[in-house]
């Protein structure tokens, strides 16, 4: 790295909505230097780094940037030009939960170069309690932070954005970290950039300050002198609550009573129906359940009817004549076996998947232990509105399929034979039922039991995959992957196994 300095200038930032964070913003970063930025809460600081770091309106927000930025040299128009030159150290540290820790050093070095002669030893020495085969989601949340340190490191940027890297340390170890950081710049020459909420500790270590001032949208730069900064952060806060209270409109705050309606005892039954319905609509109701599970009937009943005619290897003659036969048993089977077994197959497969990340995500985000301390039995609710709904909808969904199926067997047999009447489509197709009432009484009975008894069984595996132990997001992408499967190959295997009862 070169001691040139990175310049920046004229730097304007508004929302996506055209809400200025800053305007004409103007800082200097030597080689080396540890820079803080402070602001209050909501002001824009990691919407500053995010535009140093490239990621800016990477996720198709329009965000307005301007100004110009001088590195090594180099002149990046910020309103044209993307210019990602910080490697960022992201708050939540962002690892690749599915690499090892020194995977995750490897990716970087692959994609960015071999590293300056030296680092590899300092890095090493910074790691030194954590195990290169260790899983990220084995790490303490200290050995996850270096390793996203190092990582950044190894991605040879040359400047290093760091967004609240102290959040939730005690104040020993947020020193520590303000120390290692320090070194890193000294040693490799590098500037860093570091948004701080809290910055007792590090405000000793820094070479200058940054607050970010939303009243007036402004950068001061100032030197590292803890008073001057919390004079600062005062008289801007000072200016945000007169602000406030100017521009605040009496008539439209919300009164008391609004609040104090939501906190009155109700029966806790209510919350079972919350979560009932909430289930009924995702898993039964949306359309694009609807479409999906419907779409899946008509396309059975289509290739059953048109394959089963069409493609009649005895010719168009023998077709004539075993037509009313054929037709009784593609009405058969259809209705009793490959509807139900299909859209079954569909409802398990797209169920089983989100009752199992629903369920996971919860766990991993501590949830239901939040639940539990509470003493609201969160579990019993999320497991009996979930088999409800996948019995209950799957038979609603199955009573929808069937008719569906029948329309579009209809549908199909008229294009291939459009001169017969109606009538014989009627009688022919509903043959073995119409002759005999008890036939389809019982055969219902059938395709109640595959379904009911599929259904729970594939509900209990999705609830069970849900709730094991998650202890990072690839955790939960296996217990998906395992509830499908499994589900499935159940809903398979029971109506297999009562088919061959039914027939």
């Amino acid at each position: 790295m070169t001691d040139t300095p990175l310049v920046l200038e004229g730097l304007r930032i508004a929302t996506p909505s055209g809400r200025v964070l800053l305007n004409d913003g103007h800082f200097e970063m030597a080689a080396g230097e540890l820079v803080l930025l402070i602001g209050p809460s909501g002001s824009g600081k990691s919407t500053l780094v995010n535009a140093l770091s490239g990621l800016l309106g990477r996720d198709g927000a329009r965000w307005q940037l301007r100004g110009t930025l001088t590195l090594k040299g180099q002149d990046y128009d910020l309103a044209h030009e993307r210019c990602d030159a910080g490697g960022l150290v992201f708050q939540g540290n962002a690892l690749f939960d599915d690499l090892s820790a020194a995977q995750n050093l490897a990716i970087a070095i692959d994609h960015a170069g071999p590293p300056d002669p030296g680092l590899p030893a300092r890095l090493a020495a910074l790691l030194q309690d954590v195990d290169p085969d260790q899983s990220v989601a084995s790490l303490s949340g200290g050995q996850r932070q270096r390793i996203a340190i190092a990582r950044t490191v190894l991605s040879r940027r040359p400047i290093l954005l760091f967004d609240e890297p102290n959040s939730g340390l005690d104040p020993h170890a947020a020193q520590r970290l303000g120390e290692l950081i320090k070194e890193l710049c000294r040693e490799m020459k590098t500037p860093a950039l570091v948004v701080v909420h809290h910055f007792d500790e590090l405000v000793q270590l820094a070479d200058k300050v940054l607050i970010l001032d939303p009243f007036n949208r402004a950068l001061h730069q100032m030197p590292p002198d803890r008073a001057r900064i919390e004079r600062t952060l005062a008289e801007i806060g000072e200016a945000m609550d007169t602000q406030e209270a100017v521009a605040r409109d009496p008539a439209r705050a919300i009164p008391v009573s609004a609040w104090e309606s939501r906190m009155r005892s109700a029966s806790r039954s209510r919350w079972f129906l919350y979560y009932l319905l909430e289930y009924f609509w995702v898993l039964t109701a949306s359309p694009l359940t609807l479409l999906y599970v419907l779409s899946g009937a008509a396309i059975v009943s289509f290739v059953s009817v048109w394959f089963g005619f069409n493609y009649d290897v005895l010719g168009d003659y023998m077709r004539s004549f075993v037509h009313d036969g054929a037709l009784m048993g593609i009405g058969f089977l259809l209705t009793t076996l490959a509807v139900p077994l299909f859209c079954n197959i569909l409802i398990v497969a797209r169920n089983n998947a989100i009752i199992t990340a629903d369920i996971g995500n919860r766990v991993y985000s501590a949830q239901f232990r939040a639940m539990h301390n509470l003493h609201i039995p969160g579990r019993l609710y999320l497991s009996a509105a979930i088999t409800l709904n996948m019995v209950l909808g799957a038979i609603l969904m199955l009573a929808l399929a069937t008719g569906v199926s029948v329309w579009f067997a209809l549908q199909t047999w008229q294009i291939l034979f459009p001169d017969q009447p109606l009538e014989l489509w009627r009688t022919h197709f509903f043959r073995m039922f119409v002759r005999d009432p008890a036939v389809l009484w019982e055969n219902i009975g059938w395709v109640l039991a595959k379904t009911v008894i599929g259904t729970l069984l594939a509900s209990a595996v999705a609830i069970h995959a849900g709730f094991g132990q998650k202890g990072s997001v690839i955790d939960i992408n296996h217990a998906i992957a395992r509830s499908i499967v499994y589900g499935v190959t159940i809903t398979l295997l029971v109506h297999a196994g009562i088919a061959v009862l039914q027939l």
